[in-house]
């Protein structure tokens, strides 16, 4: 805003000798020269408008804001480069990090060349998949609205803007074999809601599988999608160290041993960059061949999925029409099923965490053994000391679930936004799963 006596020189799209982006900024420029000089400046390719404004003989400068349009494509300046989004949407399940894939429709796939390092189009195989993503709409759409679209349209994940966070740009020469070059721009999504395997959850549709697995021979990722997910993790656990992103996975009231155990699976050796994710794969899959744990889980959303649509046909089938007025006695019905039908999904829901028992008692399964052990005093002193993280509730605690054992201290999440002083983790050198015996 200018007031009295002020004086406003604008300099135009042309900046003047002296008068550049860096300069102007600095306030290093030449006092003494006059904007009547037309020509652009070639240390700035790109010039903005910039205001000048004499005030009690000091300068500041202000960019003004320029908004274009966006005009398709024409043949004297056709398209070469392409801008599309990937999304990286994981979740902790069953004691594995798990990813949402897809499996993309054709008769070819885009696999990396481990030898050359270039992507070829080959033979689609049934264990090839690819992150959820696409091309961006060049009409309107921004990026993190287009990671949004193709998220939901490809796995029936809704998520919010706030909701992503960006872990890179992938533009690599050989990423895509198809014509014309793409860029691919990643945004991961970190949330405890994609574990749910029951109908009307955000992923009822999606298909997620263990990082270790869907990473490891005979499966293959298109493109450079195994890239983006190790990129993604090592995102999260910066994320962790920092920001209070853990207390996603944690109730409204928890122990330290539930947030501590977040930190255990996530930092594990297997999620290395450079981990041999066969050697820890072997393992998970000779044991699932004889856990019936997989088939409980598809049994039960099996269930939930059908009686959700018979309830909704029936709920549909009691409501009046939009001219009839709704007596109390239909009201009544109503709200009754509602009951029942949240009776029912809990039920189903204590089923599956009976069923999701990674051990039972004096063994210890192959997923069990698939995170650290941190040293649960040094780890509760961290996170007490950091301001804000989380609060004790005083007076409260619960036992544990085997019943023994000194009851747990619970505590709520806290109002800070970042953690100061971070909460670092020590990381752990890869070391090769041993393979079970055949």
């Amino acid at each position: 805003m200018l007031y009295g006596k002020e004086t406003l020189y604008l300099y135009g799209f042309f900046a003047p000798p002296g008068l550049n982006s860096q300069n102007a900024l600095s306030g290093d420029h030449n006092q003494g020269i006059k904007p009547n000089i037309k020509f652009p400046d070639l240390n700035n390719p790109f010039p903005t408008l910039y205001v000048e404004l004499h005030i009690n003989h000091k300068r500041a400068f202000m960019e003004v804001p320029m908004t274009f349009s966006t005009q398709p494509p024409s043949p004297d300046f056709p398209a070469h480069f392409h801008v599309a989004v990937d999304i990286v949407a994981l979740t902790i399940k069953r004691n594995l990090l798990q990813v949402a894939v897809v499996q993309r429709k054709g008769p070819q796939s885009c696999i990396l060349d481990k030898k050359s390092g270039v992507v070829r189009e080959v033979r689609r195989e049934p264990f090839d998949y690819a992150l959820p993503g696409g091309h961006v709409e060049w009409q309107g759409e921004n990026l993190v609205q287009a990671a949004c679209r193709e998220l939901f349209e490809e796995t029936a994940i809704r998520v919010s803007p706030a909701d992503l966070i960006q872990v890179g740009a992938y533009g690599d020469i050989g990423r895509d074999p198809r014509p014309g070059r793409t860029i691919s721009v990643a945004y991961l999504a970190f949330s405890p809601e994609f574990a749910s395997p029951f109908a009307g959850s955000d992923a009822a549709n999606a298909k997620f599988i263990d990082v270790i697995e869907v990473l490891a021979e005979p499966n293959r990722m298109e493109f450079d999608h195994g890239q983006i997910i190790r990129d993604a993790i090592s995102r999260v656990r910066e994320l962790m160290e920092r920001t209070p992103i853990a207390l996603k996975f944690c109730e409204e009231e928890f122990t330290l041993g539930d947030l501590r155990h977040v930190y255990e699976v996530m930092f594990h050796p297997a999620y290395n960059p450079d981990a041999d994710t066969l050697r820890f794969a072997d393992r998970i899959r000779r044991e699932e061949v004889n856990s019936d744990s997989i088939i409980a889980e598809q049994q039960i959303q099996f269930l939930s999925k059908a009686f959700t649509e018979s309830s909704r046909n029936e709920l549909m089938m009691s409501m009046p029409m939009n001219d009839m007025p709704m007596n109390y006695s239909i009201s009544r019905k109503i709200t009754r099923d509602q009951d029942v039908f949240s009776k029912v999904q809990n039920l189903l829901r204590e089923e599956y965490r009976r069923n999701s028992q990674l051990s039972s008692a004096g063994q210890k399964s192959a997923r069990e053994k698939m995170k650290l052990s941190f040293d649960a005093a040094n780890f509760a002193r961290k996170a007490e000391f950091i301001d804000g993280f989380i609060e004790k509730i005083p007076g409260k605690t619960r036992h544990s679930i085997s019943g023994s054992g000194k009851p747990a201290q619970i505590y709520r999440k806290g109002k800070a936004e970042k953690l100061d002083p971070p909460l670092i983790i020590p990381r752990r050198a890869t070391k090769p799963a041993k393979r079970t015996a055949k």
